[in-house]
């Protein structure tokens, strides 16, 4: 059985199907903190169920090398159980002699799961062998983790080297509201881009200015634009070494025709006595920790103007009172007009989405990923190893 002709879900009729899932969810005390995660993965779960295969899940959580309970996927058993009402077949060692005997005694209508796959050093090194061995507990293989797709581990890369594979339906849904976005949405198009370091979103940036009619930028990103623009008083890292890309996005954006926004004031700490001021953009001596209320103003008129909106990295620190409010109130205007029916909203990164899911807007938006660094790459159009691995593949069809 080759990819191409895995077609319907008679397919999978009585078959061992692996899925690389991403459970890496907050545990404190051994308690899941936040599901977001484990539902995600439901279609392609009850897909999996409908047609009475055996569902081998396998993960990672955290970053390590070694064995260690802290970071065990055992905590994530029972969270498995409370959301899929079934039972969770544990295997604690993924190379163990065991395995395969626990998996063919193991019932269809249990899951299966593997223990934390960065307990093992081949995981992250793209080990052939190691990708291999766990191919020998499965017939089929589904990529069902977009969010560490960007990674080119042995279970996004090196797995489908050695299984017919598909796409997940997760996976699949992520791919097209990006595509979507970047493509066929509903102008004007929106994107507003917050987060600490300019370093991390200059492709990024570089690909949305000739995507969008307007990029708001906040949080640290557009203090450094401000600083490229002749603005020297604000603590501002300018990272030189981008300044060249810094002139080439504004050059850009005028070409293209997008608008780009920027803070006119800030919420800041004066270093003279340690509290909270609001200045304006050209304030002096002073460490800016969110986006200021004019600034909340401009944003919310041209989100109010456009009709499709992308929000990616907070504009402040959400974290800690009075710095959220930035992000905080495009959120909350966000889920007013979504709900409205008047935008459609889509917010990617794992900080943006902590922060809806801390204000309770979450439910209220369009689509909200719960990836990181892969939802970044893709709208950036790089390429994702994961992704690459699968392009003999096709998508799973509800």
């Amino acid at each position: 059985m080759t990819a191409t002709d895995f077609i319907a879900t008679t397919d999978l009729q009585g078959k061992r199907v692996i899925v690389r899932v991403d459970l890496n969810v907050p545990i404190q005390n051994g308690v899941v903190q936040d599901i977001s995660r484990i539902k995600n993965i439901a279609p392609t779960i009850n897909f999996l169920k409908k047609a009475h295969s055996k569902i081998i899940l396998i993960s990672h959580l955290g970053k390590t090398s070694s064995k260690n309970e802290a970071q065990s996927l055992r905590q994530v058993v029972s969270a498995l159980e409370n959301e899929y009402k079934s039972k969770v077949v544990f295997i604690d060692d993924c190379l163990s002699e065991q395995a395969d005997k626990i998996i063919s005694e193991a019932s269809f209508n249990d899951l299966i799961l593997l223990e934390n796959l960065r307990f093992y050093k081949e995981e992250e090194a793209c080990d052939q062998e190691f990708a291999q061995k766990l191919a020998k507990f499965g017939d089929f293989y589904i990529n069902e983790a977009f969010s560490v797709s960007h990674r080119k581990h042995a279970s996004v890369y090196a797995l489908p080297l050695f299984l017919p594979h598909a796409l997940g339906l997760a996976f699949k849904k992520e791919m097209g509201v990006i595509d979507n976005f970047l493509n066929n949405a509903k102008s004007p198009k929106m994107s507003i881009v917050g987060g600490a370091k300019l370093s991390t979103k200059v492709n990024l940036l570089k690909n949305l200015v000739k995507k969008v009619d307007k990029l708001a930028l906040g949080g640290g990103i557009a203090g450094a634009f401000l600083a490229f623009q002749g603005n020297t008083s604000l603590k501002i890292a300018a990272q030189k070494e981008f300044e060249k890309e810094v002139v080439e996005i504004v050059g850009n954006a005028k070409e293209c025709g997008c608008e780009l926004i920027f803070p006119v004031d800030f919420s800041a700490l004066m270093s003279e006595n340690n509290e909270n001021s609001i200045i304006t953009a050209d304030g002096l001596n002073a460490s800016i920790f969110d986006i200021g209320p004019e600034s909340v103003k401009l944003f919310l008129r041209h989100i109010r103007e456009s009709a499709t909106i992308l929000w990616n990295g907070p504009v402040g620190l959400f974290e800690k009172t009075p710095f959220d409010f930035g992000t905080r109130s495009i959120g909350e205007e966000i889920a007013r007009l979504t709900r409205e029916g008047r935008i459609v909203s889509i917010v990617g990164g794992g900080d943006t989405g902590f922060a809806m899911n801390k204000f309770g807007f979450s439910k209220d938006l369009t689509y909200q990923s719960t990836s990181g660094g892969a939802f970044l790459a893709y709208l950036e159009g790089s390429k994702l190893p994961g992704l690459m691995a699968m392009k003999d593949a096709f998508s799973l069809q509800e």
